[in-house]
């Protein structure tokens, strides 16, 4: 007998935590519960040392030992630098990431089916690297990953499908490591999105930072001792603190008792004024992104029809407050902020082709650029794709070779929107051999494409020699993954227990 195969699958890849959705025959999705009965599953793996077994959500929380545990893997899945080495064998943040969704694929396949063509939803401002990270994590854990999606997408989708509201929609989803402000127009099913903004580093992880503070700084005014924290009090604070910034949302004070019976144990109360006023600075750099979001499209607060929030982190009464007074009106949820981004991505399984997306970062080459007040000539970051066009597309440029005799064309690929050299990120080089015995001034057109998964593919073409040479922009590092290593990882993630 053939086995039930799962339909319409979207999961949310999270910071702190994750889940698997399907759309059901009745058209309405549902997050599909883990083995643990979690709706969501904590992103945090447990390395085992005796029995070798990868514990993944609550019961990796628990595991008592901080130099086994992985906690918000996906802050790093940019950097190809950052690996975790435990018991003499190394992890990058993908393979970490492919541990929780083999978790998800095969305990939600027992309630729903074999689970194989799945969504994955990212932050708006993930850049390439991430999101190449996101779909090797899929393909380690045997999954096929048929579409990246951006997270307020998803989540506009499952807001427009439950609410059947039309206009323009501002999404301002703060998770747990990531900020998004999206702004998007809908009408009936089809949702086109103007403008995606956001911060890479900030969200419910700093919030927390900055709570661990303020409770070490009240244990020493009630004990006069120093609060001394080593990596396995840190988690084991950082777990409690995650609980009272959750009540801190619904009491205006709350008692906590801290320390160790050796260092000594305090009892201190934190007040929801005290604890907002910590983290005032990052709040106002949300709204700051905000303003500059409707800057771009030129749009005053009261243009905006609806502000939707996503993410864990939109319960801190403050930020209602905030966007209140920038709006004129409250913020509304699009139901359990916790939920709607998997929700929406299996709706987005469903129907990708009712949504249109825009490019997140602006990608150029570094060119030689005169200044036509000045005439003097530096080195410029030229942009090709412009950040926010509408995807998928193509973009080209044409540039002049500066000096005779030239017989190597190097294009570097930039990504990011600023014209100085010093803040963009060099992501990719075409280097193409030409002719002997060229003159300066020769045309070469460099042509940037950019894809519905967000992936950058890139041309440089010679217009006096008709030579040219097409790459898809590739990293290097340590926790960058081959093709093979991904076939490699994947036939040892079937020899894992995950449980």
């Amino acid at each position: 007998m053939e086995k039930k195969k799962a339909k319409f699958v979207g999961i949310d890849l999270g910071t702190s935590t994750s889940a698997l959705a399907h759309v059901r025959p009745d058209g309405n999705p549902e997050i599909v519960p883990n083995a643990d009965g979690e709706r969501l599953t904590p992103s945090v793996v447990f390395f085992d040392k005796f029995e070798g077994v990868k514990l993944v959500g609550s019961s990796a929380k628990d595991g008592g030992d901080p130099k086994r545990t992985v906690h918000h893997a996906k802050k790093f899945m940019d950097d190809p630098s950052h690996v975790y080495e435990i018991d003499g064998e190394k992890w990058t943040p993908t393979e970490i990431s492919a541990l929780i969704l083999s978790k998800l694929k095969n305990e939600c396949a027992k309630l729903i089916g074999t689970v194989s063509d799945v969504v994955i939803t990212v932050p708006a401002n993930f850049n390439e690297l991430a999101r190449k990270a996101t779909v090797a994590a899929g393909k380690i854990a045997g999954l096929r990953v048929t579409r990246i999606v951006n997270e307020p997408t998803a989540a506009a989708l499952y807001y427009a499908h439950n609410q059947g509201v039309d206009g323009r929609i501002m999404v301002y989803d703060l998770g747990g490591g990531t900020l998004d402000i999206t702004i998007m127009e809908i009408e009936g099913n089809n949702i086109d999105i103007l403008l995606s903004e956001g911060a890479r580093h900030l969200g419910g992880t700093d919030f927390d930072d900055v709570l661990i503070e303020l409770i070490a700084e009240k244990f020493r005014e009630s004990s006069g001792r120093d609060l001394v924290l080593d990596e396995e009090q840190r988690r084991r604070l950082l777990s409690a603190t995650e609980d009272t910034k959750k009540r801190l949302s619904k009491l205006n004070v709350v008692a906590e008792t801290v320390g160790t019976e050796q260092d000594g144990i305090a009892k201190i109360e934190l007040t929801r004024d005290t604890f907002e006023e910590a983290i005032k600075r990052l709040l106002i750099r949300t709204v700051m992104l905000v303003e500059q979001a409707l800057d771009q499209l030129g749009l005053l607060p009261q243009d905006i029809d609806h502000v939707v929030l996503v993410g864990g982190s939109t319960r801190i009464p403050k930020i209602h407050e905030l966007l209140e007074e920038q709006f004129g009106k409250p913020p509304i949820s699009c139901g359990n902020v916790d939920e709607c981004v998997a929700l929406g991505a299996a709706l987005f399984a469903q129907r990708a082709r009712s949504v249109s997306e825009v490019c997140n970062h602006s990608y150029g080459t570094l060119a030689l650029i005169e200044d036509a007040a000045t005439g003097e000539a530096k080195v410029q970051n030229s942009i090709v794709i412009p950040k926010n066009t509408p995807i998928p597309c193509s973009m080209s440029q044409t540039y002049m070779t500066s000096e005779d005799n030239e017989e190597l064309i190097e294009v570097e690929i930039t990504q990011g929107e600023d014209l100085d050299p010093k803040y963009v990120d060099v992501v990719g080089k075409i280097s193409l051999k030409v002719p002997k015995g060229r003159p300066a001034g020769c045309q070469v057109t460099v042509t940037y494409s950019y894809d519905e998964n967000q992936r950058v593919q890139a041309q440089v073409f010679d217009e006096e020699s008709g030579l040219k040479k097409d790459v898809a922009i590739e990293y290097k590092g340590e926790g960058v993954l081959s093709e093979e290593d991904i076939k490699r990882k994947s036939a040892y993630l079937k020899q894992v227990k995950i449980a």
